[in-house]
């Protein structure tokens, strides 16, 4: 047996039980084990070490996913209530392994200036996971998708039809964050093919 090799298969360890990355924007750390802790699996929901300019107009989202099937809830919280987390989307359903981009997802108006932080979460077969990122609601149109945001070739994704929540897609009205009082009417579950890329 060669054991060259063995240093550089130890160090893939980590990558082949990982359960999603957060590629895009930068995250505040990831560590797999720790990614079941909520709200951003075992990091400080307050870190500022790198900080994302998010145009209310829409950022995307890009991540690995090593699990066939997940459940995606994409939410913000103002740093100055860093527990009270708003749907920027409805829960979106993912089939298939590999990368996912979410193109373009929006903010709030009301939210311009404020900082922020992101956190995605899967869900799958082996529970919730977090990840989160540092970002700075900000005017502007919508960012550009980087080339590390892309969808793999058999990815398929919709919106969640249980979903009960207020949020809608980019082509809502308002821009007030929603009421987290109100049910969501069931309207506009269709998933815009610019969101997702495809």
């Amino acid at each position: 047996m060669n054991l060259s090799n063995f240093p550089f298969l130890l160090a893939l360890i980590p990558f082949t039980a990982a359960h999603f990355v957060l590629q895009v924007p930068t995250s505040l750390g990831f560590n797999d084990i720790n990614e079941v802790e909520a709200p951003c699996g075992g990091f400080d929901i307050t870190s500022r070490g790198t900080v994302t300019d998010w145009p209310i107009a829409g950022y995307p989202i890009g991540v690995v996913s090593t699990h066939p099937n997940a459940l995606w809830q994409i939410r913000a919280a103002l740093l100055e209530k860093p527990d009270e987390f708003v749907d920027l989307l409805p829960y979106i359903r993912q089939d298939g392994m590999g990368n996912f981009c979410l193109r373009t997802v929006p903010g709030y108006a009301d939210w311009i200036g404020k900082d922020a932080v992101l956190q995605v979460v899967q869900t799958a077969v082996d529970g919730m996971l977090y990840q989160c990122a540092a970002i700075r609601f900000v005017e502007g149109a919508a960012a550009a998708v980087p080339g590390n945001c892309r969808n793999g070739s058999r990815i398929v994704a919709s919106v969640d039809p249980d979903y009960t929540g207020t949020a809608t897609l980019p082509t809502q009205t308002s821009n007030s964050p929603p009421d987290t009082t109100s049910k969501s009417s069931g309207a506009n579950r269709s998933v815009n093919p610019l969101l997702l890329g495809f």
